[in-house]
C-alpha cells in the first residue's frame, strides 16, 4: 500500500471514528422453512430504514446484521456483550422471527427464539433493553416482531426492571426530530401476552413481512415524507391500529423519552467519505468496509478526475472481476432497476452526483473477501 493511500485510509478511519454513531442490531430468522421468507423481508426493510435514518441524521452507521445461521443466541450474547457507545449515540434493536413466553413471565413482552429449537437457550425482548440500559448513547429503540403466545416447557426468565431514497428537506427534518429531539427508550413489540404473530403479502402474493414491522415502517415513513410533528408515542398507536386492521393481534410498547433540543440543519447530510481504497480487502480496518469504499467514490467534494483514477484500484481491491455482477434494487429492497458489471457501476460512481449512501444488501465474496456479486440500494440527497 503506497504512502498516500495509507494516509488517507487512516485519515477517513479517524472521521468514522469521531462520528456520532447509529448503532443498528438486526437478528432475523431468514432460514426458518414457515416464515423465513417474510423474516428476509423484513430483514430488507429494516436494514435499509436505518441507513436512511443514519443518512437522514448525519450519523455513522455501525451495523450489526445477523441473518440466516448467523441468526443466534450466541451472536446476540456477543453483540450485547460487546458493543460500547457513546453519550449522543442512539442505539436500535430489531428482531423477527418466532417468540414465546412462560406461563411464569412477569414480562408483557416475549422471548426470542433466535433460530433455536432449545428454550434454555431463548431471550427476553426486555433482557434486550435491561441489557442496553448500561449503554451510555441517548436514545435505545427495542422492537420484535414475534408471537407473545404461550407454549409448553418455557421456563419463565429473569428481568433486572420493567423498550432509489432521495433525502430532501421535509423526511431529514422529521428524522432529525424523532431520533435527535428526544433520549430515553423505547421497546415495541408486535402481540400481547397470549397470541400470536402473524405475517402479510403484497397483492402478488410475495412475502410483505412481518404486520407489525409492515405497519411500523409505513407510518414512519409516512411521518417524514410529509414531514408531520408527530411523537413516538403517536407513531407506535398508529402502528399498533394498523397492525390490529391487517392481523387479530395488538402490538404492545413502552415509551420513556425527555425532549432534548434538535441541531439546526439546513441541508441534507453529505457524502463525506474519502475514497483512498487499500490495496487488498484483507487490509481494510475494522471500521471500514467495502461498501463504504464505494461509497467514497461518490464523494463530490473530491474532482472526477481524482476519483476516475482511483477507479481501478477500487475495482481490483473490492471485486473479483470486473465482469462481477452488480444489482441496485429500489426502496423495497427487492425491485431490481439496474444490473450492471463491477467495472460499469464503479464508473458511474465515480461520475454520481449527490451521492449520500450505499446500503449492501446482499453479496457473495471471494476468499479474498471481493465480492463476486453485489446487491444493493443507493441514498441521494434531494437537495
Amino acid at each position: 500500500m503506497n504512502r498516500i493511500i495509507v494516509t488517507l485510509f487512516v485519515a477517513l478511519s479517524a472521521i468514522c471514528s469521531q462520528a456520532q454513531t447509529l448503532h443498528a442490531i438486526v437478528f432475523a430468522d431468514t432460514k426458518d422453512g414457515n416464515v423465513g421468507a417474510y423474516d428476509y423481508q423484513d430483514y430488507l426493510n429494516v436494514t435499509m430504514e436505518v441507513n436512511t435514518i443514519a443518512s437522514a441524521i448525519g450519523m455513522r452507521l455501525q451495523p450489526y446484521f445477523y441473518k440466516d445461521e448467523n441468526c443466534s443466541p450466541a451472536n446476540l450474547k456477543k453483540v450485547l456483550d460487546n458493543m460500547r457507545t457513546k453519550k449522543d449515540d442512539i442505539v436500535i434493536f430489531y428482531y423477527s422471527g418466532h417468540g414465546a413466553r412462560s406461563s411464569r413471565d412477569n414480562s408483557k413482552y416475549p422471548q426470542m427464539c433466535l433460530a433455536s429449537h432449545y428454550q434454555e437457550n431463548f431471550y427476553p425482548l426486555e433482557g434486550v433493553l435491561n441489557k442496553l440500559k448500561s449503554q451510555p448513547a441517548r436514545l435505545k429503540i427495542v422492537l420484535g416482531d414475534c408471537c407473545n403466545s404461550v407454549a409448553p416447557g418455557i421456563s419463565p426468565k429473569e428481568y433486572a426492571t420493567k423498550g432509489a431514497t432521495v433525502l430532501t428537506k421535509e423526511p431529514v427534518n422529521s428524522y432529525r426530530n424523532l431520533f435527535y429531539g428526544n433520549s430515553g427508550v423505547i421497546i415495541a413489540s408486535s402481540s400481547m401476552s397470549g397470541e400470536t404473530s402473524s405475517t402479510v403479502s403484497w397483492q402478488n402474493g410475495q412475502p410483505a413481512g412481518g404486520a407489525f414491522t409492515v405497519s411500523l415502517l409505513a407510518t414512519l415513513q409516512t411521518v417524514v415524507k410529509n414531514n408531520l410533528n408527530s411523537s413516538w408515542d403517536e407513531i407506535l398507536l398508529s402502528a399498533r391500529d394498523m397492525t390490529k386492521q391487517l392481523r387479530h393481534h395488538t402490538p404492545v410498547y413502552d415509551v420513556q423519552l425527555k425532549a432534548t433540543s434538535v441541531p439546526a440543519a439546513t441541508a441534507a447530510p453529505q457524502n463525506t467519505s474519502q475514497a483512498n481504497p487499500p490495496q487488498s480487502a484483507s487490509q481494510q480496518d475494522d471500521e471500514m468496509e467495502s461498501i463504504d469504499i464505494l461509497t467514497a467514490l461518490g464523494n463530490e467534494k473530491m474532482s472526477v478526475e481524482k476519483r476516475v483514477e482511483l477507479m481501478d484500484a477500487a475495482l481490483e481491491v473490492l471485486f473479483a472481476s470486473p465482469q462481477a455482477k452488480v444489482e441496485v434494487v429500489g426502496r423495497n429492497g427487492t425491485t431490481i432497476v439496474a444490473t450492471e458489471t463491477a467495472k460499469d457501476f464503479v464508473l458511474r460512481l465515480t461520475t454520481t452526483h449527490k451521492l449520500v449512501r450505499l446500503v449492501e444488501l446482499d453479496k457473495k465474496v471471494d476468499s479474498g473477501n471481493r465480492y463476486e456479486y453485489l446487491r444493493v440500494h443507493e441514498i441521494y440527497s434531494g437537495y
